[in-house]
């Protein structure tokens, strides 16, 4: 897991830890008509842009942000440098015995290719086209994140203005006027502090483990068609560094 992703909610309770240490009642912060107007809103309200059949990379794109690792150079450069290695050993068709043990998906792929026989160029081919497939996927789901970092705070002014209408019709009632304003205030920090400290982060967060996908996607097709070229495994672990 990566511990870092959940910085953003510690960021949010040092919000709250900061107000009770000024003297407000935590109380006031936690708000539940607040909370629904700004979260579930901001949440719904985007997803209705989303096509129904896509909304799995929405989940899938979360699951990046507290992965621990979603792509590692070092280790898919050791997978290929062994694979062309017993290529360069035993030849290509050797490679058949061992495709079942081979965990990245792309590289199994090159592989399997590899064995049927397929030339250097139409291996390439396929490997970017699924390589590309799998790159939009995911980003609709960090573009969805997205959209909800930069829709929170408007469905926070959302609330405020709601919380405002309330209390305008309140006007005799100092408690229920005084409720209805604390339910506006509380609904920005809602949208705001949502926006910078949780979806944004995750907005990014995805966005850059997305970048290592495809960088570590390039990598393994470059290495995927040096051994299909039959390459010495030295020049091709030298090729490698350049990625990792």
């Amino acid at each position: 897991m990566d511990i870092f992703s959940i910085i953003g909610f510690l960021a949010f309770g040092s919000l709250l830890l900061g107000a009770f240490l000024d003297g407000a009642h935590l109380a006031i912060l936690i708000q539940p008509p607040a909370f629904l107007i700004v979260v579930p809103s901001t949440l719904l309200g985007v997803l209705g842009s989303i096509p129904a059949g896509k909304v799995g990379y929405i989940i899938k794109a979360l699951k990046m942000v507290f992965s621990g690792s979603v792509a590692n150079p070092e280790k898919t450069k050791e997978e290929l440098l062994e694979i062309a290695t017993k290529a360069r050993k035993e030849g290509i068709l050797s490679l058949e015995s061992s495709i079942d043990e081979i965990k990245d998906p792309l590289i199994k792929r090159g592989v399997e290719l590899m064995v049927l026989g397929m030339d250097e160029e139409s291996i390439v081919s396929i490997l970017e086209a699924e390589l590309t497939k799998e790159e939009e996927e995911l980003k609709i789901g960090v573009e969805y994140w997205k959209a909800c970092a930069e829709t929170s705070p408007t469905m926070g002014l959302t609330g405020a203005v709601f919380g405002l209408m309330h209390a305008l019709t309140e006007l005799n009632d100092p408690n229920k006027l005084a409720e209805g304003i604390s339910t506006a205030f509380v609904a920005t920090v809602y949208g705001i502090s949502s926006s910078y400290l949780i979806f944004g982060s995750w907005a990014r967060k995805s966005k850059m483990k997305l970048e290592m996908i495809v960088m570590v996607g390039y990598m393994t097709i470059e290495g995927v068609r040096l051994i299909a070229k039959g390459e010495n495994p030295r020049l091709i672990e030298e090729k490698l560094n350049a990625y990792a």
